[in-house]
């Protein structure tokens, strides 16, 4: 028989100056304190916002009568009907945009899209085409889409600058197909 079987087995004692690992490794909490640190500080900056907004939108609605809220957060946001009216309406007194229908001297007429005829005023001071695209005032003839920018008043535009236009994809005519 061998004497390993039947050698008992028992656990020696540590000797005092031995420790297990777990004994020297120190806890989650020691090895992360600064990252749970700044967790914990990052949430409560982020409950005591919330908490604040939630009771001033509180106190602002309680302080209001329910049907006045939704028009004063949209005046508030947009200014006066008036304002709103007033600011809208300078985008479409600019000039114009549409076809060509009459050339007389300093007085051009102009079609709109929307079908309203637009008296447009040249004079002096005003310029055709661009630096990419350079025109001349005879190179705008009868039937050519244009863009007028200038001052509206009413049906009349006195013109600051006439650019030409690209008539749309659906105006043109096709160009036949390459013969082979």
């Amino acid at each position: 028989m061998d004497n390993h079987e039947t050698e008992s087995f028992e656990p020696q004692p540590l000797a005092p100056t031995q420790a297990t690992d777990r004994e020297t490794a120190p806890s989650f909490l020691r090895r992360h304190a600064i990252g749970v640190g700044v967790t914990a500080a990052v949430l409560a900056v982020v409950v005591v916002a919330g908490g604040t907004a939630w009771g001033v939108s509180a106190a602002v609605a309680a302080a209001q009568p329910a049907a006045a809220a939704p028009a004063a957060a949209s005046a508030a946001m947009h200014g006066t009907a008036a304002a709103h009216k007033k600011a809208h309406g300078k985008r479409a007194a600019h000039g114009v945009v549409g076809t060509l229908t009459a050339v007389n001297g300093d007085t051009w007429t102009v079609k709109a899209a929307s079908g309203k005829t637009v008296t447009v005023t040249l004079n002096s001071e005003t310029a055709f085409g661009t630096k990419k695209a350079p025109a001349t005032r005879g190179s705008f003839t009868t039937g050519s889409r244009v863009g007028v920018l200038g001052t509206r008043s009413g049906d009349t535009v006195t013109a600051t600058r006439i650019v030409h236009l690209p008539l749309h994809a659906h105006t043109a005519t096709p160009s036949p197909a390459p013969s082979v």
